[in-house]
């Protein structure tokens, strides 16, 4: 009979783990850019992970100092946490975002800070350069084939840069992950400029993300490994006894 309950209180505390609300505390975004290089006239490109980028200035990211890759393709920016320090001229963004699995875009709340940057020669002349992005989610966005989830730039010019679109969203439980496509924002379109060949207009698809993320364990969980260690234990006692 003890069994029995005990095997009640596992299982309850298992679901319960799935209705709890937890905290992003590390994850990976990975971007494919296939639009930049033609819609903003961007050659050699150099990208910063977030190991190195976090402890470069402004200055240092737009000297001629190469990148950790050279590509347009397979960056990745890793979930940024514990309040990082910004070195000179950055913005470096800390990760506040909580939700609860079993209704993730209605609970969402706060931003996934991401640590990388990349940097871009400009054909007019002098760099471009994008990076210290956040994650973030809001209703009012999601029109179209806009999810709601959008990245937004915060090196040196502080905008919406792309919504996210076409989002396929997998849960795993109380992990998520996101994948689809990089649309311009309005924002990044109307502050820049509206390319003659309209390469460079909201809602023109400009590459591919996927963004996966592992959350703090919930008081649930930790009371599922409690109830397990108990469990143990009593097994442990009634060898000893027999």
């Amino acid at each position: 009979m003890k069994s029995r309950h005990l095997l009640l209180a596992l299982a309850l505390a298992a679901s319960t783990a799935h209705a709890a609300t937890v905290s992003v505390f590390q994850g990976n975004l990975s971007i494919d850019y296939t639009g930049m290089a033609s819609g903003l006239f961007l050659s050699s490109p150099n990208h910063f992970n977030q190991g190195s980028s976090n402890t470069l200035t402004a200055a240092q990211i737009e000297s001629p100092l190469s990148g950790d890759v050279s590509s347009f393709s397979g960056l990745q920016f890793g979930v940024n946490t514990g309040a990082p320090a910004s070195p000179a001229g950055r913005a470096i963004q800390d990760t506040t975002m909580t939700y609860d699995v079993s209704n993730l875009t209605g609970t969402v709340a706060g931003q996934v800070g991401l640590g990388g940057v990349d940097r871009w020669a400009y054909f007019f002349g002098g760099n471009f350069v994008m990076g210290d992005y956040s994650l973030e989610f809001s209703a009012s966005r999601a029109t179209g084939a806009k999810s709601g989830w959008y990245l937004e730039n915060h090196y040196t010019f502080g905008m919406i840069a792309f919504d996210l679109g076409n989002v396929n969203t997998v849960i795993d439980g109380d992990n998520f992950t996101l994948s689809g496509d990089l649309l311009v924002a309005p924002e990044f379109a109307g502050t820049f400029f509206t390319a003659s060949d309209g390469s460079l207009v909201a809602g023109a698809d400009y590459g591919n993300f996927s963004f996966t993320t592992a959350p703090e364990p919930s008081r649930a969980l930790l009371g599922l490994a409690g109830l397990t260690g108990v469990m143990i234990r009593r097994r442990r006692q009634a060898q000893l006894a027999a």
